[in-house]
């Protein structure tokens, strides 16, 4: 069983109670991969498993119509900005100006309970709203164990009686308004960091690291993309950006515009790869006031930061950062 924090449990919905404390998946899906099922979880203690289901008709003899959730429910979502931990870790490293337009931007919701969870709304090229992605977080901007979807919670309240999911790439919708390379993450949260942090790049992602597939990608088929996977151990001789890779290799011979970062890869260290950092992480830890850039007017700032942590001559390159005046940096 995983031990870790980031163990996420499975919630009853007849109840919304916890199954067992033994029952759920590890979120750590490259470093750990424990998942535990309720189906095994009854057929261990002996019991019947009855999987609520919207449909029971064979999927195979039918066409499922998508669902979408009504632009209502998304825009009551669009409050409690005080109350969200997410939002709240971000004013911490952030200035509030680029908070602001990046939450109006990826519509950034906030789930109407005790906990305030963060809704991560995954709206498609046509401004349909396929799913909400409900995650809370700490004080310190780290997931809990509480990951849910707002069509579960409606099915629960009986506001709807089934809910046919199709999940798109988070942040999808702004490719209307955007011409610039795309650049897919893992998280949401690492798109909506990176959003903040290179404007010349529009972010979307998958939600995790088996979330990138062809059917995802397809909008985009016109488009030139760049992939940065996170970090992790090597299991069975793979690692996510050799997962990503392979995937990759496969979108490009079909004729996507697509290519893979291997930033992180090259410049990881062990202990990077154990805690699965992503790509807002080696930004992040560099900005401890607030407000900071992530640019500076002088190149002794630059270099006082890199004298800190060596990755940020390597994140400035391969970025094209330059400082405030436009003009390149240097060591």
């Amino acid at each position: 069983m995983c031990d870790k924090k980031r163990f996420v449990r499975y919630v009853d919905n007849e109840n919304d109670q916890y199954l067992s404390d033994k029952v759920g998946r590890c979120d750590r899906e490259q470093s750990c991969g424990h998942h535990y099922t309720p189906k095994h979880f009854y057929n261990d203690n002996k019991q019947e498993y009855q999987p609520i289901l919207s449909n029971t008709i064979p999927r195979s003899s039918v066409q499922k119509i998508m669902s979408f959730h009504k632009n209502e429910e998304l825009e009551s979502s669009l409050v409690n900005y005080e109350k969200n931990n997410f939002v709240e870790f971000l004013k911490s490293k952030f200035d509030i100006n680029k908070i602001n337009k990046m939450m109006q931007q990826y519509k950034i919701g906030t789930q109407s309970n005790k906990f305030y969870g963060t809704v991560f709304w995954q709206i498609d090229s046509q401004n349909n709203i396929r799913s909400g992605k409900i995650i809370n977080y700490d004080s310190s901007g780290k997931r809990t164990k509480y990951i849910n979807w707002a069509h579960a919670v409606n099915i629960k309240q009986k506001k709807i009686e089934n809910f046919n999911l199709e999940q798109c790439l988070f942040g999808l919708h702004l490719i209307k308004s955007s011409s610039k390379i795309i650049a897919i993450v893992e998280s949401e949260k690492t798109a909506c960091i990176m959003s903040m942090l290179f404007e010349k790049y529009l972010w979307m992602a998958t939600g995790s690291l088996s979330g990138l597939s062809q059917k995802k990608l397809e909008p985009l088929k016109n488009r030139s993309i760049i992939l940065y996977p996170d970090l992790g151990e090597s299991i069975n001789n793979h690692t996510p950006h050799s997962k990503w890779k392979q995937k990759c290799d496969e979108f490009k011979a079909k004729g996507f515009h697509i290519k893979i970062s291997d930033l992180l890869e090259q410049n990881a260290t062990y202990n990077d790869r154990i805690k699965g950092l992503d790509i807002a992480d080696y930004f992040v830890e560099n900005l401890t006031k607030k407000p900071q850039k992530i640019i500076s007017t002088s190149n002794e700032k630059i270099l006082n930061m890199n004298m800190k942590n060596k990755k940020i001559k390597t994140l400035i390159e391969v970025f094209d950062l330059t400082n405030l005046n436009g003009s390149a940096i240097t060591f």
